[in-house]
């Protein structure tokens, strides 16, 4: 988060303020939260951001929080997601639960909202679980929490990762590096090129990486920024006007994202996250000539000046084409040491070239922890009696074998089993490889499973954990059967199975890890469900629908082929 808020951290609990909240039945509230990303995995004492949608109807009054041991909630921002009007919250430890804290609006604040909940991740390496409540008002002024509106954000703690190099790092006071655009590609309209770097940061309202020196009316090929809600937004100056491209979900996590700008000679300009195409549009004469600063804006005296970056940045390329998709992917997860026509690299273990560099505070690095692995995906699992069918898929051709771990807490994990690479069960033409394991769990209620990816010259990675619900008999709690037909042109039925009446939310995700849809939360009976999807003006890919329960989060891959 910007750095003007970060004085309130000092006040995070507020231990002195006792908050007794009611509770106020969700029926009837035309409410929504949730879901809360990141929704995967996080390192071990790390901070991070979470992101809270609200689109209630009701005014919220903030947020209530359950936290896993070893958590602390250090700032809170409320975000208008229209105007992206930020609204510290305060934070108070709650007088009845040793692990709740709530954070709280100064007034009524109205949705769309995006809550920024700034999180120090504890110590232990499990599965944690955090459970968010919106707060509402009562008539007497009594601050409640809408019971049956609450969102749970099931995440695997890893252990931090080791340091693997130096990257660039931001200290929020000043520009560390400038650029000289002669020493580049060509960074002009009818020039095509590619911009790429890693990005790990939590910081708000921040610029990245900027072409731009701040005056109104000059043209600049393009300007990266973290905005109020933590989205990448990319800015390129046209005389007299700045147009955009934004890019979801929100990139100020704490993990790191992979980004990439393309422009070619017809004057297309399109931006790719984590390898997927989040936004284009076509402009021209947004070519200027002031130099590219590394980290914030290198403005011009007088000029418009902006908040300069506070996280990590490394392997910053600069390619004298616009690379398409697939080129893109194909190197995202590979280090570049050897020297590449048409290609500047900056991987800061070294020092910055002398002949790139127009000016430069002190060389400002840190250890970086990115590492060059794709991670595995689309962790599902479904029950066949008292066997257990695993299933996930990866891009990752490096790791020498995969690992099945099943845990009965969450805590401690032991394998069972192993997949080779040259076992997967199929592979698509972009190179995502499927994988299968068939498991037969003791009699135990809960069990969890996690992939851990074994590296041949490097550390192990972990997947995030999957928790399975079984019944007392062994059955399943919730069974995601699939969907008919698929692959399919405009809608599709999607079944599933609860073995015992339970709250479900039933979403659709796509490739970049938004959600696209809600098709149904609320509380269900035990038996079969069927639940249509209309994919309305959708494109064409593949998607990801999610059931979850309390016990238990299934995924199932499907296809939309118009």
């Amino acid at each position: 988060m910007r750095r003007s808020h970060s004085h309130r951290a000092g006040q995070a609990l507020l231990l002195g303020l006792l908050l007794a909240c009611g509770a106020l039945p969700g029926e009837g509230v035309r409410a929504q939260i949730g879901p809360i990303q990141p929704p995967e995995a996080v390192p071990a004492e790390a901070r991070i951001n979470a992101f809270v949608p609200w689109g209630g109807s009701r005014p919220s009054h903030g947020l209530t929080l359950d936290l896993p041991a070893g958590w602390r909630l250090v700032e809170a921002v409320a975000v208008h997601a229209r105007t992206n009007e930020q609204v510290p919250l305060r934070l108070a430890a709650s007088s009845q639960h040793e692990r709740r804290v709530h954070a709280l609006t100064p007034r009524a604040l109205r949705g769309p909202l995006r809550f920024v909940l700034g999180l120090e991740v504890g110590p232990e390496a499990r599965s944690a679980e955090v459970t968010v409540y919106p707060l509402g008002r009562r008539e007497d002024g009594q601050l409640i929490y809408w019971s049956g509106w609450e969102a749970r954000w099931r995440v695997a703690v890893e252990e931090a990762p080791p340091a693997r190099g130096l990257a660039l790092r931001g200290d929020g006071r000043a520009v560390p590096l400038v650029l000289d655009r002669r020493a580049l590609p060509p960074l002009g309209d009818r020039d095509g090129y590619t911009v790429e770097a890693w990005l790990k940061t939590t910081g708000l309202e921040e610029v990245v990486l900027s072409a731009w020196d701040g005056r109104e009316g000059q043209p600049y090929p393009f300007e990266w920024l973290v905005d109020a809600q933590g989205r990448l937004v990319v800015y390129r100056g046209e005389p007299g006007r700045h147009v955009g491209m934004t890019a979801e979900p929100p990139v100020a996590d704490g993990r790191w994202h992979h980004v990439a700008l393309t422009h070619d000679p017809a004057g297309w300009t399109r931006l790719f996250v984590d390898g997927a195409a989040a936004d284009s549009l076509r402009s021209g004469d947004a070519a200027g000539d002031a130099p590219l600063a590394v980290g914030g804006r290198h403005a011009a005296r007088g000029a418009s000046t902006a908040a300069p970056y506070t996280g990590l940045l490394d392997e910053l390329r600069v390619w004298d084409r616009a690379r398409g998709r697939d080129e893109i992917g194909h190197t995202l997860r590979r280090r570049l040491d050897e020297p590449v026509e048409g290609l500047v690299r900056l991987g800061f273990e070294e020092d910055v070239p002398a002949r790139l560099v127009v000016a430069r505070a002190e060389r400002l690095t840190a250890p970086s922890d990115l590492a060059f692995v794709y991670p595995v995906e689309a962790l599902a699992a479904r029950v066949d009696g008292r066997a257990v069918r695993l299933t996930w898929e990866t891009k990752d051709r490096e790791s020498e074998a995969f690992a099945v771990e099943r845990s009965l807490d969450g805590r401690a994990f032991a394998a069972v089993g192993e997949v080779r690479l040259r076992d997967r069960v199929a592979e698509a033409a972009d190179g995502t490889m499927r994988f299968a394991y068939t498991d037969l769990p003791p009699e135990a209620p809960l069990p969890y499973y996690r992939i851990r990816q074994r590296a041949a010259d490097g550390p192990d990675r972990l997947s995030g954990a999957l928790k399975l619900g079984l019944g007392a008999d062994g059955g399943p709690l919730a069974e995601l059967l699939g969907n008919s037909p698929n692959p399919f042109a405009t809608s599709t039925a999607v079944l599933f199975a609860l073995g015992q009446a339970t709250p479900v939310r039933l979403s659709v995700w796509d490739v970049a890890g938004a959600r696209v849809a809600v098709l149904y939360d609320g509380p269900l009976g035990a038996g079969r469900h069927e639940v249509v999807w209309d994919a309305g003006d959708l494109p064409s890919g593949v998607y990801f629908v999610q059931l979850q329960t309390p016990e238990t989060r299934l995924t199932h891959k499907v296809t939309l082929a118009r």
